[in-house]
């Protein structure tokens, strides 16, 4: 019965109170927004302050030169390396050394003191443990003796090797020395013919 009333008093409301027709839609006004900074940086929602990268600065001091990465990047060397280097070292003064010694006017003289060649020998200073020469033969007489370079030189321990070409030889004449333990140097020669004949090697020292 209350509900049926309250229809009927709804039903008998003015007309003036409800609209006419269907009514447009107005937007609320826009308002401007209040207290924004005007230069600050658009961030988004995953970036924080932290995350920025900070603006790219001039390098200083210029281009770094090769030099400056030039260093020693090995440890120290321990006892065994340095065992080892020590050798090598000791080695090649020796060979220095022996190169050193046998420079110089040298003759090569049968074992009954006939003369048969004479040697001219120097160290090649660019090429370290090398010795180079030249020769002469001594058995026609002075300006009239075959002569020329030596073409290969060989020094290994006691032995001693010198090879050249005599003329318009095809194979050369070799000399073979060793050293004895008493200094002296013997040994022999074979020329083109295959022929060995027992020589000894003499320094000719000034005044001889």
């Amino acid at each position: 019965m209350i509900s049926a009333l309250i229809l009927s008093a709804a039903l008998m409301a003015p007309a003036q109170d409800l609209p006419d027709g269907p009514q447009p839609y107005q937007a609320p006004a826009a308002q401007a927004p209040q207290n924004v900074p005007q230069n600050s940086p658009i961030l988004s929602p995953s970036v924080t302050n932290g995350d920025v990268a900070p603006p790219a600065t001039a390098r200083s001091g210029g281009a770094i030169s090769v030099d400056a990465y030039r260093r020693d990047y090995e440890g120290p060397k321990d006892s065994r390396e340095l065992s080892y280097d020590s050798g090598l070292l000791s080695a090649y003064v020796n060979k220095e050394k022996q190169i050193g010694n046998m420079e110089g006017s040298w003759v090569v003289t049968t074992l009954d003191g006939r003369k048969l060649v004479g040697l001219e020998l120097r160290s090649d200073n660019l090429v370290s443990g090398r010795l180079e020469g030249a020769w002469r033969s001594m058995l026609a007489g002075f300006g009239m003796n075959n002569s020329g370079f030596i073409s290969d030189i060989n020094m290994t321990g006691r032995d001693f090797e010198i090879n050249y070409f005599a003329g318009g030889a095809r194979s050369p004449t070799i000399l073979h020395f060793t050293k004895g333990v008493d200094g002296r140097w013997g040994g022999y020669m074979l020329d083109t013919t295959g022929h060995k004949t027992p020589v000894t090697l003499t320094q000719v020292r000034m005044g001889n």
